[in-house]
């Protein structure tokens, strides 16, 4: 790494990159998909798709010290293939960060604001997120780590506190496996780990050429989001078991509000694993947002932020009013889904390709 830094605060931006919608809405998606208790197996298969993709990112950002993938595809393609891949790239971002807040706008609508415009929730947020990417990267990576703490402690008293109303009998068979439907799942499963691609955008201030700490970066990262995934897979299903996991839109706010204390002073727990998950969904979105930013100044030249800036927190804004409510909206997410093929996979691969086709070093 360059600069002393460790590889700590990129473990930090990569795993609150990649918690954020998917601990709501991904044990209903996969319930619905796979529909046995042993689901959480296709969270540990995607998780392994996920560190694979994310080794192919490595050597093609090791071939290129100290770039982005935004300088890598005009490097390798020239001057306006390059600029097509880029905006590519740059549409995955923004079409992300429109879902993640839009979703994060329904849930706050349906559980703290019901009287609050969406309109109002959604600017808060986009303005809120301009004002941290003006700051630069480096001041991102230092409010992860700031508030990274918080967000393990929301996951940790939530787990405690949702133990007890585990049903036993909602977990059986423990072992059942069904090849072909864990494998469907893993396919859904495999979208909620999206984050770590942003190592391509982080190459640009920091040098990633070795294999060990990479590797340590990957494992740690994407194994800890991985952990976090299943557990919460399981007490979901403990607690209110598959068949209402298919019919429940955000099941792990469900299970937050089936704690209770009799005679405590605090009585909607909810409202704690809200106060976390928000923090995850703006840190994605900052994530993202400055992913985006970047992505067009590299793409058009522009050294000022500022327009940049107030361009794309406009379009992920408009972006994520489109849909006219959830069934919309998670129909948008399947055309993100669609998109993330192209930028994660797809385009990476090929950049590689020609890298080693052109012999760069």
């Amino acid at each position: 790494m360059k600069n002393n830094h460790t590889s700590l605060p990129i473990i930090i931006f990569i795993i609150s990159t990649i918690v954020g919608v998917g601990i709501v809405t991904l044990p209903r998606q996969t319930a619905a998909v796979v529909g046995q208790p042993n689901m959480w197996m296709s969270v540990i298969l995607g998780a392994g798709i996920a560190f694979i993709n994310a080794i192919f990112l490595f050597m093609l950002i090791k071939r290129f010290p100290m770039k982005t993938v935004f300088d890598i595809g005009t490097e390798l393609t020239g001057k306006w293939f390059g600029k097509g891949i880029n905006l590519i790239f740059v549409a995955y971002t923004i079409a992300i960060s429109s879902y993640i807040i839009r979703t994060m706008a329904e849930i706050v609508n349906y559980y703290l604001l019901d009287n609050t415009p969406k309109f109002v929730v959604l600017l808060v947020l986009v303005v809120s997120c301009m004002y941290l990417v003006s700051s630069g990267i480096s001041n991102i990576i230092l409010f992860f780590q700031l508030y990274f703490p918080i967000i393990l402690f929301m996951f940790f008293v939530l787990t405690l506190l949702s133990i007890k109303n585990i049903e036993p009998t909602h977990l059986r068979p423990i072992f059942y496996f069904d090849g072909f439907e864990i494998l469907k799942g893993a396919h859904t499963t495999f979208f909620s780990f999206v984050g770590y691609e942003l190592i391509m955008v982080l190459s640009g201030k920091f040098t990633f050429t070795k294999w060990k700490p990479m590797l340590t970066i990957f494992s740690i990262s994407i194994g800890s989001v991985c952990v976090i995934y299943v557990l919460f897979f399981i007490l979901n299903i403990g607690v209110l078991s598959i068949e209402e996991l298919k019919v429940i839109t955000f099941p792990t706010i469900e299970m937050a509000k089936a704690i209770e204390f009799q005679g405590f002073f605090f009585e909607r727990f909810e409202l704690l694993f809200l106060f976390g998950w928000i923090i995850t969904i703006f840190t994605t979105l900052a994530a993202y947002y400055y992913s985006a930013v970047l992505g067009m100044r590299k793409t058009f030249q522009v050294k000022n932020t500022l327009p940049m800036n107030i361009m794309i927190g406009f379009i992920i804004l408009m972006l994520s009013l489109l849909p006219s409510g959830i069934t919309e909206l998670f129909s948008y997410g399947t055309y993100v889904n669609y998109l993330s093929y192209t930028a994660l996979i797809a385009l990476p691969l090929l950049l590689l390709a020609l890298s080693f086709r052109k012999g760069t070093a």
